[in-house]
């Protein structure tokens, strides 16, 4: 696993109450929901011998019905950068915005873009995937958003990473996770800001 600071943290204080971002990646095999094994089933079975499948719109609707509104494709752009070819309505629901044709660096905060984009980076980095935690909280007296995603590499010749699919599950709390992450919030350490 990249060391992304074993946990990566931002505070964001604004004129609003503090927004603060949590992220750690993990091994595939802790993601707790089972339709991450089916979704990652399914990126094996359309890739065959490749390092990863191609982006094809048909493919889509192989994922689990229940996967669809929470995945997100973002292309791999000439210039190096990503940008969302597809936003599931089911992030449109949870965050309140669609990136279709954004960058991920687009999210606010700026730091919370850049850990993002810093994910896919690392899927296009070493074309395998990879398995992340985040524990979102956008105040003080709000409920924090909690999520595990799973980022796949797509290569659309077979051999080199050309975008990233992503799932993400906003639904489920991994048993354990969120006391974790709250051991980790009050403290003064580096633990690496994005």
């Amino acid at each position: 696993m990249r060391d992304f600071g074993a946990l990566g943290e931002a505070t964001i204080s604004t004129s609003e109450p503090t927004y603060r971002f949590f992220q750690r990646e993990v091994a595939l095999a802790d993601l707790r929901n089972p339709l991450f094994a089916e979704a990652l089933a399914v990126w094996n079975a359309l890739r065959g011998g490749a390092i990863a499948p191609p982006w094809r719109v048909a493919d889509m609707l192989r994922y689990p019905p229940a996967v669809i509104p929470f995945i997100s494709v973002a292309d791999l752009t000439a210039d190096g950068d990503f940008r969302y070819r597809y936003w599931g309505t089911g992030h449109v629901d949870v965050k309140g915005y669609d990136y279709t044709g954004r960058s991920p660096r687009d999210h606010e905060p700026a730091e919370y873009g850049r850990m993002i984009d810093n994910e896919y980076r690392a899927v296009a980095e070493t074309a395998k995937p990879l398995a992340f935690i985040h524990d979102v909280r956008p105040g003080l007296a709000q409920t924090s958003k909690f999520q595990e995603t799973m980022r796949l590499p797509l290569a659309n010749d077979g051999q080199t990473v050309s975008g990233v699919i992503s799932f993400a599950d906003w639904r489920s709390k991994v048993d354990g996770a969120g006391e974790m992450i709250n051991a980790f919030s009050d403290t003064t350490a580096d633990l690496g800001a994005y």
